[in-house]
């Protein structure tokens, strides 16, 4: 995961060296032996970049045509293209084998970072564990002007897709309203809050894929154009509905302040959606997340009414149901494939649950 330090105190790049810099062109420079950019003054950083090397355009041509002069530095592949004045994709796939600090200056920004894969060791800042925690969307809003130094890690791959846009577009050009939004972001909407912003905000397994096609490119020529404005769009739509639905669901079940650890919490159900048939331990999954088994417990309850064990088997026999009316598999198979290794379990199970035995609920459908 990138690092990004945004600066106190508004710098400007005419104070820091290299006049002009914007955010859509990227500088880097090596980092010297002993340096810590992460413990560095703001002085010391600009310093580093009097002879800083622009390695990423991202600025494209006056009819918005697709940047054909790519850079492949140091740093690796980066792609861009800017879809107007407000609105630019951003596709990396890196390999940093050298150290290297990247500077641009922001004003008025909201960008999304959708990430496959987001390990809890750089959620968490912990080497030991480094399960994966899913795909995630990293938003940042910064809205006023400021320098962000982002650090990579060396011998690590950098791999996602960044949609930028202005805060001003999200409210004026898309009309959206800034009530929709969760309060950490509505307030730099309404101009209550000044400062920039991040938040992590965990997918469903079924995001992971959603940018797959930008690092296999679909189409060429003239039609890359069109194909990566429409990319921009649906990646930025999903985003943003996912920060709706992110306060909707907050709005219809607040977090009990007993059970600060909500988004966890909230992760636990995500994970289990995904792995009921072979769930974690309560202490391996409460491990996973950073928390307490204590806190695992009761605030998965309070967050979705049932316990661990109660939501899983609730999924086990939802499970069953389709693949009951998909009629190809037979119920000692179908038992298998949700998880029960013990057949009459899972017949109690769904009679509990159903109000009938599986053979029941297929001869009842006509199967």
């Amino acid at each position: 995961m990138i690092m990004c330090i945004p600066l106190a105190g508004g710098i400007r790049a005419h104070e820091a060296g290299a006049d002009g810099m914007i955010y859509g062109d990227e500088y880097c420079v090596e980092i010297p032996g002993g340096f810590d950019p992460e413990f560095a003054s703001p002085a010391e950083l600009s310093r580093q970049f009097e002879d800083a090397v622009r390695i990423t355009h991202f600025h494209s041509s006056p009819d918005h045509s697709f940047i054909q002069d790519l850079s492949h530095a140091a740093v690796g592949r980066s792609v861009c293209y800017r879809i107007d004045a407000d609105c630019m994709i951003e596709i990396n796939d890196s390999l940093l084998r050298a150290p290297v600090a990247i500077r641009n200056e922001v004003s008025d920004l909201l960008s999304m970072q959708f990430v496959s894969t987001v390990k809890r060791s750089e959620f968490l800042g912990e080497s030991k564990n480094v399960h994966d925690l899913g795909p995630a969307i990293i938003v940042s809003a910064v809205p006023r002007t400021e320098l962000t130094y982002r650090v990579p890690r060396i011998n690590e791959t950098i791999r996602h897709v960044m949609v930028h846009t202005t805060l001003s577009n999200l409210m004026q050009r898309m009309g959206e309203s800034s009530r929709d939004f969760p309060t950490w972001l509505r307030e730099i909407l309404d101009g209550e809050f000044d400062q920039p912003r991040q938040r992590v905000l965990f997918l469903e397994d079924i995001h992971r894929d959603l940018t797959w096609s930008c690092f296999h490119l679909p189409v060429s020529g003239p039609l890359l154009g069109h194909w990566m404005s429409a990319k921009f769009h649906e990646l930025l739509c999903i985003g943003l509905q996912i920060l709706k639905n992110n306060q909707a669901y907050i709005n219809h079940h607040p977090v009990n302040p007993v059970h600060p650890q909500g988004e966890k919490i909230r992760r636990a159900g995500t994970i289990l959606n995904r792995e009921y048939a072979n769930p974690p331990t309560l202490p391996t999954l409460a491990r996973h997340l950073g928390i307490s088994e204590t806190q695992l417990k009761s605030g998965f309850k309070s967050l979705n009414g049932a316990t661990v064990l109660q939501y899983c088997i609730n999924k086990r026999i939802d499970a069953a149901r389709l693949l009951l009316n998909e009629n190809k598999h037979s119920i000692s198979e179908i038992a298998d494939i949700v998880g029960y290794q013990d057949h009459s379990a899972f017949s109690r199970a769904f009679r509990r649950l159903s109000g009938c035995t599986p053979r029941e609920w297929r001869q009842s459908r006509g199967l």
